[in-house]
């Protein structure tokens, strides 16, 4: 297995990822680094790495955060980014992994990687800690708009990346609205319950009806769908507030035992145990960091992309979305 990681990206880049790199080092797969060549061999140097255990492939070109996606993705074919996606497609690798400008990865994903099966928007999907496990929470930035169909897409993906993630064989579904009963939310929220609810019998997971914003952490579900506006703002709100409470808890405990169980509880929000977020409906294992992820994160997310390679996760998804044929 060989997997690839965009040495270049993210706000602590390229010390941080090269490091997280060296930490994730394993006989069982290939680490491909992907970065300016000769600035490369002078971090490994500096971090006592050799390219014969990590080989690097030169891409000269660098995204930053603050360049527009779509028209960085055309104008540096030959970025950490775009370079990435590009040995995806080829085969050359089976995963990439980046903590760079997310939306040039989306960009340079959809365009460079064929559509699994009959989707027609990818989705960023996170895990949120709950009161039993995570939740699976999807879209989460890839699409501001969705089309009813679009969201069914999303169930079926989020459900078969639950299953691997959590553990679980049936998962429960639930769509994100602003009340439980069938005819809450907006039209578009409406259109896709019934897309669920008319194939309820048909699907591999358990469809439970709308979910309301406490259930994404109160373990009553194990995947909720929203689109990508929704999501992000959610994402957001939850990572700010964890932080918050984390600032005002560190100011009220002075005792040591109370702060080391403090900590214990903090490593199960934290971001870096949960892998990256996978881009799911493209071909190919695409997982995007946060953008102040550091060497603990990549680490985390080289071994997420390690498990839903060998898990199969694609092949899951195009089988399942191959069941289904939905016109607008």
């Amino acid at each position: 297995m060989r997997i690839a990681v965009d040495v270049w990206g993210g706000d602590f880049a390229p010390l941080e990822i090269a490091k997280g790199l060296k930490e994730a080092y394993s006989p069982e797969y290939t680490l491909v680094a992907l970065g300016p060549r000769e600035e490369l061999l002078a971090l490994y140097e500096t971090l006592s790495m050799q390219e014969e255990d990590f080989p690097i492939e030169d891409a000269p070109q660098v995204i930053s955060m603050q360049e527009h996606p779509a028209e960085a993705v055309k104008k540096k074919p030959n970025s950490s980014i775009c370079r990435g996606i590009q040995l995806l497609a080829q085969k050359k690798v089976d995963a990439f992994i980046s903590a760079g400008n997310s939306g040039a990865v989306m960009a340079a994903a959809w365009l460079g990687l064929k559509h699994v099966a009959e989707v027609e928007r990818p989705a960023i999907t996170a895990l949120i800690p709950n009161t039993r496990s995570y939740c699976v929470l999807l879209d989460v930035g890839a699409n501001v708009d969705c089309k009813p169909k679009h969201l069914f897409h999303f169930g079926i993906m989020g459900a078969e990346y639950a299953k691997i993630v959590l553990g679980v064989s049936r998962p429960r579904v639930g769509l994100l609205s602003i009340g439980e009963e069938e005819g809450k939310g907006n039209e578009v929220v409406k259109a896709a319950y019934q897309l669920f609810k008319e194939r309820r019998n048909s699907l591999n997971f358990e469809f439970v009806g709308n979910a309301e914003g406490q259930n994404i952490v109160d373990g009553t579900v194990d995947v909720v769908v929203c689109d990508g506006f929704t999501g992000n703002a959610l994402l957001k709100f939850g990572e700010g507030l964890i932080e918050l409470i984390a600032q005002l808890l560190e100011r009220e405990i002075e005792d040591a035992a109370s702060k080391e169980r403090l900590r214990s509880l903090w490593k199960r929000l934290d971001r870096s145990e949960y892998g990256g977020a996978p881009l799911l409906g493209v071909e190919g294992v695409c997982l995007i960091c946060h953008g102040k992820s550091k060497a603990r994160d990549i680490r985390s997310a080289i071994l997420r992309a390690k498990e839903l390679v060998e898990r199969g996760i694609l092949e899951k998804i195009r089988e399942r979305l191959s069941c289904f044929s939905l016109e607008d």
